[in-house]
Parts: C-alpha cells; structure tokens; sequence
C-alpha cells in the first residue's frame, strides 16, 4: 500500500508544494485550508485537463484531409 502511494499521491502533493508555493498556507483556520487546497486541485486537474484536449485536438486536425475545389 505504501508503494502505490508513493506511485500516484506523492508525485501530486510535490507539485503543489514546488509550484503552487502550498509549503505555508496564508489563510486561518481549516476551512480557509482547506478552500486553498481544493483551488490547486481545481488548477491542477485543469493543467493536466489542457494538456491532453490540445494533444488530441492537433493530432484531429492533422487527421483531417483538406478537400480544394
């Protein structure tokens, strides 16, 4: 069990430590915590959201044949 937490949660929180600068949390009290936690996550699933609808979306459009008349 721990290996696949290191697998697929660690990566996560060290993103969000490194770039979201989440090492002190500037708010007070668990719910404001817990409101920025919840904004990177948000940030971060949409990243990884735009990652992958542009990849698709180009490899669509090169797909796509071009008819001239």
């Amino acid at each position: 069990m721990k290996r696949l937490r290191h697998q697929t949660v660690e990566p996560v929180l060290g993103i969000r430590v490194e770039y979201y600068g989440l090492r002190k949390v500037n708010v007070r009290g668990k719910p404001g915590a817990h409101e920025m936690m919840l904004m990177a996550a948000v940030t971060f699933n949409l990243k990884k959201y735009m990652k992958f609808t542009t990849k698709s979306a180009i490899s669509q459009a090169i797909a796509l044949k071009v008819e001239r008349p």
